[in-house]
């Protein structure tokens, strides 16, 4: 098949994912506005954020899909049937009355969201992974990349104003039309795409192995100690920093408009980093573009130091802010794509969890320790910590792009 004919699924599969991650973005960052608005604690805001914690065991999750595969269309199936259950929570959180609600009925339907959208996403990428040869899967991870940024702009920022402007359920309304449109398209995707390994031959592969020899068997595979290091610290130094990318320059005396102007600009350019990289994406090592990656990490980290500590409130601060977005749209595409590589074609649901729960256990932590050096040192004292993590994982990097290429000069001999 050309490669021109895989547009439609990646699309399709950027679509599935743009409408998880939205709605993701909305409930943990556009919401608690609104309950600040309502006059919920901080407390209540803060606890709240709990109910994103099922994407750390998405691991959990992934495996009954390839334990337990339909005969035939697994993870169209999968898909489908989590799919219905995400429409449910959105409707029955659509239906709740903020002015009315308590925190405890507000944290259980965010938290059963939570767990389905953390479960939805694995068949969804792990269809993608299973219908495209290897060579078009780093692009489909780079392209969720790039949604996911645009995700950002969406559900946590148009959203708030439909809000504002519709009440309490539209937003919830437009994320279920987003979903029922995605199903749809996948739908028909499915059949124009078929599986490229036989679905009988793998269900024989693989219904007799136990969930912990599939997770012993990603962790046994060569050189996965390398990857697994590199896909647990690659990210989360750059992402604390974006994270924190508003509250900084907002306490830099930027006005709360102009913050929001600047924070949606900067995910529309993360996105588009990321969208012209997959356009390139062929022409490049993935690890060469990790390594050249690592240091864009470092230069726009140490840029964002630069900002901070001699309080840029000039162009220097929206060409810091800019480049913060450019290296988070590309590190995010390369960490995907090679997510997607890493996983193996019969048992893609089990490996695509299992690097999710990796790499959100990081992402979790390190913007933890990135507020505690915030508290004590200051937000130049808390970036120039990120900047020496981030250097960190540029020697890791190097270190790796040179193994595989030796590799793959070995393997040419």
């Amino acid at each position: 098949m050309h490669k021109s004919s895989y547009f439609y699924l990646h699309f399709v599969i950027g679509l599935c994912n743009f409408a998880l991650a939205a709605t993701s973005i909305y409930l943990f960052l556009g919401l608690p506005l609104v309950m600040r608005e309502q006059g919920w604690s901080g407390t209540e805001i803060g606890l709240f954020q709990m109910s994103g914690l099922p994407v750390i065991f998405k691991f959990l999750f992934a495996s009954p899909i390839d334990r337990f595969r339909f005969k035939r269309a697994n993870y169209m199936k999968w898909s489908l049937v989590l799919g219905g259950a995400f429409l449910l929570c959105l409707f029955a959180l659509a239906a709740l009355d903020l002015a009315t609600t308590s925190f405890r009925t507000l944290f259980i339907m965010a938290l059963c969201t939570s767990f389905v959208v953390s479960w939805l996403d694995i068949p969804v990428n792990a269809l993608a992974i299973e219908r495209l040869p290897e060579e078009e899967r780093s692009k489909t991870g780079v392209i969720r990349s790039s949604v996911t940024s645009l995700a950002s702009v969406i559900g946590g920022g148009l959203m708030l104003l439909v809000y504002a402007k519709l009440g309490w359920s539209w937003p919830f309304y437009l994320f279920a039309l987003a979903v029922v449109l995605a199903g749809i398209f996948l739908v028909l995707a499915g059949r124009a795409f078929p599986p490229i390994q036989d679905s009988a031959a793998e269900l024989t592969l693989v219904k007799n192995v136990s969930f912990f020899a599939m997770w012993k068997g990603y962790f046994k595979r060569p050189n996965m100690k390398m990857w697994n290091l590199i896909l647990m610290l690659y990210f989360p130094f750059i992402g604390a920093a974006w994270l924190y990318l508003k509250p900084s320059i907002l306490d830099m005396g930027v006005s709360l408009d102009k913050v929001a102007w600047i924070a949606s600009a900067a995910g529309i350019v993360a996105a588009l980093a990321g969208l012209i990289y997959s356009f390139y994406i062929q022409k490049f090592s993935p690890y060469r573009a990790l390594f050249a990656f690592s240091v864009v990490n470092v230069f726009a980290l140490l840029g964002m130091y630069m900002a901070a500590s001699m309080l840029w409130l000039d162009w220097r601060l929206i060409l810091a802010v800019m480049g913060l977005a450019i290296a988070l749209g590309l590190s995010a595409g390369v960490i995907f794509g090679l997510i997607m590589i890493h996983s193996r074609q019969d048992l893609s649901a089990s490996d695509y969890g299992l690097q999710s729960s990796l790499f959100a256990l990081t992402r979790m932590l390190v913007p933890i320790s990135a507020g505690i050096m915030l508290d004590t040192l200051g937000y130049s004292g808390m970036y120039l910590g990120l900047v020496l993590g981030a250097l960190i994982v540029c020697v890791l990097s190097l270190y790796w792009m040179i193994e595989k290429e030796r590799e793959n000069e070995s393997g040419k001999h």
